[in-house]
């Protein structure tokens, strides 16, 4: 059997999109069973048409579809959405020049959408480095700030929600911005272990090479619709010294060709590595004496920084480097020295991002310090080749070595 889908109109009613369909063929074991997609706004979606409503279901399906070549059968859809297409699809066939992308989509109307009339803008805000980066970078703008439960804090997570939104609102007072919270299942209604099997020979996972660029940013456009945005924002993940190296779904090649009722979206600071972005976040902080609290954890539960997995430790790091207190950027532990040991400890966990992340970070680091200036628990860090990261040097297995020797030498006195 063929594989393909046929979407019903959506369903709006107030703040809430419904959508209902029928899946035929093979693919259709990447779908949960017994779950639908729905998306609920903290905006009103009165008077969004239909065309411009099932966008971000579109947006989640299209590269299902590619991969499985199915078609996509919709009823109506946005014409600058619809004509987009090819243009953010060459994205992805240039990105992942191994694997086949087939499949079709066939629109019953395709429908014109005006576009709005102000200079209004809009911003995808996790909380995270890159979010601020993009947030400080277009404040005087004052984008209305987007952020989605059921992408980092899953939808089970009450309590990590309630932080997560907490965190929101101070920041939007902090900037004096207004912003608007997006419940959505796109993550659930779909397979994700299946797509990652689906998608191994990309050599990246269905979420990061996949879904969550084009998947995110579908979200806006029902907003757009409804307040007249013109622009719309979405931080960048990596810089072009990554090009080639990594893979993402979140590229300009991608999200800066994604069209929807005469909105123009821009990959954001896509010309600054993490640590460059580090370094603009603690400056403006300083210059404005504004409080900056990241929200960088995808480990902890609760919605906060948890301090103990690796995106918390090379954020703190490159807070640190930067001459500045990372307790003040959102992160409580209770010793610097403590922590850093800690990492020493499990340095093979940051041996994944070696060429990515943590360069810029040392380079830093020594620019701003002398190594007699930071804790001796931070001292290997100042010193280690890059490319030795994650590894046992020679130094530390003769110092483990003769730390074995003691400890015996220790036990046979204890024993005497």
């Amino acid at each position: 059997m063929k594989n393909r889908i046929v979407i019903d109109f959506p369903k709006i009613a107030d703040h809430t999109i419904a959508y209902s369909y029928c899946v035929e063929g093979e693919w259709a074991e990447v779908f949960s069973a017994g779950e639908t997609f729905f998306i609920d706004y903290s905006c009103d979606l009165s008077s969004v048409p239909e065309g411009v409503a099932v966008i971000p279901l579109l947006g989640n399906l299209l590269p299902v579809a590619w991969i499985y070549d199915a078609e996509i059968v919709v009823p109506v859809c946005d014409r600058d959405f619809y004509e987009s297409i090819p243009a953010f699809r060459e994205g992805y066939v240039a990105m992942y020049p191994a694997m086949a992308f087939g499949g079709k989509i066939t629109v019953g109307n395709v429908q014109d959408n005006p576009a709005g009339n102000s200079s209004k803008a809009g911003a995808f805000f996790s909380g995270g480095v890159d979010a601020h980066n993009t947030l400080i970078r277009h404040a005087e703008e004052k984008p209305v700030l987007l952020t989605l439960w059921g992408s980092d804090v899953w939808l089970w997570d009450t309590a990590g929600w309630e932080n997560v939104q907490t965190h929101l609102a101070q920041t939007a007072r902090e900037f004096d911005v207004n912003f608007i919270t997006i419940k959505t299942r796109f993550r659930s209604f779909l397979n994700e272990e299946k797509l990652c099997a689906r998608v191994a020979a990309s050599g990246d996972n269905w979420w990061h090479g996949f879904q969550h660029g084009l998947g995110i940013i579908t979200h806006a456009a029902p907003v757009a619709c409804s307040l007249g945005l013109t622009k719309l924002f979405f931080a960048s993940t990596y810089s072009p010294a990554e090009k080639g190296r990594l893979t993402c779904a979140s590229d300009p090649t991608i999200d800066n060709f994604i069209r929807f009722c005469g909105v123009q979206v821009v990959h954001d600071g896509y010309e600054h590595n993490r640590q460059q972005k580090v370094h603009h976040i603690t400056q403006y902080a300083k210059n404005t004496e504004r409080k900056i609290a990241l929200r960088v954890c995808w480990e902890s539960a609760g919605g906060n920084n948890c301090c103990h997995c690796e995106k918390c430790w090379r954020t703190i790091l490159a807070i640190y480097a930067e001459g500045f207190d990372p307790r003040d950027f959102g992160f409580n532990y209770p010793s610097f020295p403590a922590l850093c040991q800690t990492i020493h400890v499990n340095v093979a966990l940051l041996k994944v991002h070696r060429d990515t992340w943590y360069p810029p970070i040392q380079a830093a680091l020594r620019k701003n310090y002398s190594i007699r200036q930071i804790p001796k628990e931070l001292r290997w860090f100042y010193r280690i080749r890059m490319d030795r990261l994650g590894e046992v040097t020679l130094r530390e297995k003769v110092v483990q070595k003769v730390k074995r020797v003691l400890q015996k030498v220790r036990n046979r006195f204890l024993r005497h």
